[in-house]
């Protein structure tokens, strides 16, 4: 696994995007989050501002149809296709350019479909108790508490419409992961730990032949 990737995808105050700064300082490997956005609009020449206003779009969609879409074609080769999914295109694009440099962690931007075909690729589901989630929203993210609890699930639906639009599959079906990690029982260490010992096992197994 000498270009295993290790993708994230989470819940909404679920720890994920933590789990995966911590996973990527364990194992030594680089950690791309937020990042994509800069490295995509560098690429494809749209604004970073344009490309998070296409994403605010497609997470408020609900009708979900991705056979106009094309999504393994390269970014900005699409005849016909509106411009904001080009900024889907060339973010998938550096994704498969970031995992083919080495060994990392990404943590969402779709990464788990964008790699799928990826030698390597172990794909992780952060979840956790509700309850939970929104207490660490008001610790960790400062948000107020004032209709917290509707924010949560606005942000989840929000993550499952980007993902269910662009992919045709369904955000958080437990089928698509190679693994899937309460964070409430295993808490944010607990999480790293599984993580990484889930990689090393894959590893010594590739090894074995």
């Amino acid at each position: 696994m000498s270009k295993y990737v290790i993708t994230i995808s989470r819940e909404f105050g679920s720890g994920g995007r933590l789990i995966g700064k911590k996973l990527a300082a364990k194992l030594g490997i680089p950690c791309y989050d937020r990042t994509i956005i800069q490295k995509t609009a560098e690429r494809s020449g749209l604004s970073p501002e344009f490309i998070a206003r296409a994403e605010e779009r497609a997470r408020n969609r609900f009708q979900f149809s991705v056979s106009s879409i094309g999504i393994g074609a390269p970014a900005l080769d699409h005849s016909g296709v509106p411009v904001s999914h080009q900024a889907f295109f060339a973010q998938a694009d550096v994704i498969r350019e970031m995992a083919a440099q080495g060994p990392c962690v990404i943590v969402g931007r779709c990464s788990d479909y964008v790699l799928s075909e990826h030698d390597g690729c172990l794909k992780v589901f952060i979840h956790a108790d509700f309850r939970a989630r929104v207490k660490r929203c008001m610790e960790e993210y400062h948000l107020p508490p004032e209709d917290l609890e509707t924010k949560v699930r606005q942000m989840d639906r929000g993550r499952a419409n980007y993902y269910n639009y662009y992919t045709g599959h369904t955000w958080g079906d437990m089928r698509l992961y190679d693994l899937t990690v309460n964070s409430s029982s295993a808490g944010i260490n607990g999480a790293v730990d599984l993580i990484a010992g889930l990689t090393q096992a894959r590893a010594a197994k590739e090894e074995e032949g």
